[in-house]
């Protein structure tokens, strides 16, 4: 195997655990150490892809930088400035889950691999689209458990696509190991 599939499989990998991890912490709100550093776990990984994930690369490096400022204590003021900026990150997440699809699905060159990247962005969108009118309702009328309730389950279905892309990216890092 060449240098060049050790570090693209490195990166598919990178990406993948990067995505398991965020998946896995399931916090909504706050931005935890944890998360920055699975952020930079696919950071990292995105860098791994240089010109093939420019925008990978490009949007997680903004999610990162938004992070960072969440990190903030002027986050724990709350107000809605900290949920908005919250919203943009997990739509720079997708932009970064979105970059790294398409190297992976040339690496695949399998239509079915192909179509379930498809199936997996726009359950990611979908799914993104209704936490995104549902945190904005919810700050619109404060208060109602119901919604809350939404507003979780809605974030929940956006960690367990981010599981279904972190399938796709190790299935990706598995085939270019595989080549000789």
């Amino acid at each position: 195997m060449n240098k060049r599939h050790d570090h693209r499989a490195a990166a598919y990998l990178l990406l993948g655990v990067g995505a398991a991890g965020r998946a896995f912490l399931a916090v909504p709100e706050g931005v935890s150490l944890a998360e920055l550093s699975l952020t930079v776990l696919m950071v990292a990984g995105a860098l791994l892809l240089t010109r093939e994930g420019l925008q990978a690369l490009c949007c997680g490096t903004a999610a990162l930088a938004l992070e960072l400022a969440l990190c903030g204590s002027w986050v724990q003021d709350g107000g809605w400035l900290p949920v908005v900026l919250r919203l943009v990150d997990l739509w720079l997440l997708m932009g970064l889950a979105a970059g790294a699809l398409a190297p992976a699905r040339r690496v695949m060159d399998d239509l079915r691999y192909t179509k379930s990247t498809h199936t997996m962005w726009v359950a990611e969108a979908v799914i993104l689209l209704a936490h995104t009118v549902l945190r904005a309702v919810n700050l619109a009328v404060p208060g109602s458990a119901g919604l809350a309730t939404a507003v979780s389950v809605s974030f929940v279905a956006f960690s367990v696509v981010l599981l279904w892309f972190t399938v796709l990216m190790v299935k990706a890092s598995t085939a270019l190991r595989n080549q000789n």
